[in-house]
C-alpha cells in the first residue's frame, strides 16, 4: 500500500487543534481528581502522547493491548485484552484513549473489566468514533472526530496493510483489501 493511495480526510492541522480542544476538556473535566490515562496498543500511541500534552499538567499514564483474530464471518472477532497495568486501578479514575471506537464491543468488556478491579470511574477517549458501526449501546464519553469510513483508516498512528502509513501526520482513508 503506498503513500499515493491515501485519501487525506483529516488534516495534521485539524487534528492538533482538536486534541488541544479535548486537553482543555479532559483538564476541566477531571480538575478535583488525578485520573490515570491508559492507551489502547496497537494504534492510540501518537493520539495519547498529544492529549497528555495538551491537558498541562502532568498525569500518569500506561497502554493496554487488545489482540483480535478473525472469526468464522470473516470479520475482527475480540480474542483477549492483556491487562499486565503495572498500577492499581482500585480507586482510580481511569479514562481510556482510543483510536478508533466501532463496535463499542472492546470498550464494554473493558469497562467492566475495570470497574471490577475497583476503577471509582472510566472514562473513554475516542480520536475518531465510527457511531454508525455501533452494535452495543456504548458511547465514548469523549471523542475527537465522529465520522463514516468507506476503507481503511491510516496516519496518526494507526497502521495500514503490513504495518505501514500510522507515521502519516495526517488522518487518512486507504481502499479496503
Amino acid at each position: 500500500m503506498s503513500e499515493a493511495m491515501v485519501k487525506e480526510i483529516i488534516s495534521a492541522t485539524e487534528l492538533a487543534r482538536r486534541v488541544t480542544e479535548l486537553g482543555r476538556e479532559l483538564s476541566e473535566g477531571f480538575a478535583d481528581s488525578d485520573p490515570i490515562f491508559l492507551g489502547l496498543l496497537s494504534g492510540a500511541e501518537i493520539f495519547l502522547a498529544d492529549l497528555v500534552r495538551a491537558v498541562g499538567r502532568p498525569w500518569r499514564f500506561e497502554f493496554v493491548r487488545v489482540s483480535y483474530g478473525h472469526g468464522e464471518t470473516g470479520g475482527a472477532d475480540l480474542l483477549s485484552i492483556h491487562f499486565p497495568i503495572p498500577v492499581d486501578v482500585r480507586d482510580q479514575h481511569v479514562v481510556i484513549v482510543k483510536d478508533v471506537v466501532a463496535s463499542g464491543v472492546t470498550e464494554s468488556y473493558l469497562a467492566s473489566q475495570l470497574r471490577e478491579r475497583g476503577a471509582a470511574s472510566v472514562a473513554f477517549v475516542a480520536l475518531v468514533d465510527l457511531a454508525g458501526e455501533r452494535t452495543t449501546p456504548f458511547i465514548p464519553d469523549y471523542r475527537a472526530f465522529t465520522l463514516q469510513r468507506a476503507g481503511r483508516l491510516v496516519g496518526y498512528g494507526l497502521k495500514g496493510a503490513a504495518g505501514r502509513l500510522g507515521n502519516l501526520p495526517f488522518l487518512g482513508e486507504v481502499p479496503r483489501g
